[in-house]
């Protein structure tokens, strides 16, 4: 397990990121510049001038690693200094009173959190979706809606299983729930809509509830990888 001194941060931000040139900018500019906070962006294989951007930012630590979000995550943990650690996915977006409650929470000692939801793009069945990210239950959890855990007990827990190249976060988040209540702050994190629009909301909604009863069911990763490539991933 990575060591703190006294003088490192309390909370360490991980991105990873794979081919996200055009977020990076946009995403870049929410992070609050505290002397108690670290970002550490882990890309992973980038092809499309993302690596290139990052390295040329001032002031940001920049990690390569293999591909693989549960992989990039880990191998951004392992070099994190925070006693928190909070993930958070490249069209993620907090507002300023989502990054006070974040902070709260820290500040009263809370062992592991997540944010409701909410969409950039307005629909019926995306508005509902998001609304359930109120209840704790995992069926309602999932990566969009950011991570926070203490960094003692992310270790304790192995991490990320890099088995999973889909619902590794949803594995880790079930894990939390055994050994810790996960609170689910009174404030909304915006994640980018892009991916149901692409392939049309009601069928990619229906597949990842598919996804998620498949994995609280026990179905094994490289199973529940399959069928994301095969119905979201394309």
């Amino acid at each position: 397990m990575t060591g703190h001194s006294t003088n490192s941060p309390q909370l360490s931000i991980v991105v990873p990121v794979r081919n996200e040139r055009t977020l990076l900018p946009q995403f870049l500019q929410q992070i609050p510049s505290k002397k108690e906070t670290e970002l550490i962006i882990v890309d992973g294989q980038s092809t499309d001038g993302s690596w290139e951007y990052l390295n040329a930012q001032k002031q940001l630590r920049v990690i390569s690693s293999s591909i693989g979000r549960a992989t990039q995550q880990n191998r951004g943990a392992q070099e994190a200094n925070g006693s928190y650690l909070l993930f958070l996915h490249v069209d993620s977006q907090l507002s300023s009173k989502a990054w006070e409650a974040l902070y709260k929470a820290i500040h009263q000692g809370v062992t592991a959190a997540c944010f409701r939801l909410a969409f950039d793009a307005s629909h019926p069945l995306l508005k509902l979706a998001a609304y359930g990210s109120r209840w704790p239950h995992i069926l309602f959890r999932g990566g969009d809606q950011g991570l926070l855990v203490r960094q003692e007990l992310f270790h304790q827990l192995n991490g990320f299983d890099e088995r999973y190249t889909v619902c590794e976060d949803l594995e880790l988040i079930r894990k939390l729930q055994q050994n810790s209540e996960l609170q689910v702050l009174p404030a909304k994190l915006t994640t980018s809509a892009r991916r149901f629009l692409k392939h049309g909301v009601v069928q990619t909604l229906f597949h990842f509830r598919i996804i998620h009863f498949l994995h609280l069911c026990g179905v094994k990763p490289k199973y529940l990888s399959s069928y994301y490539q095969r119905w979201v991933g394309h």
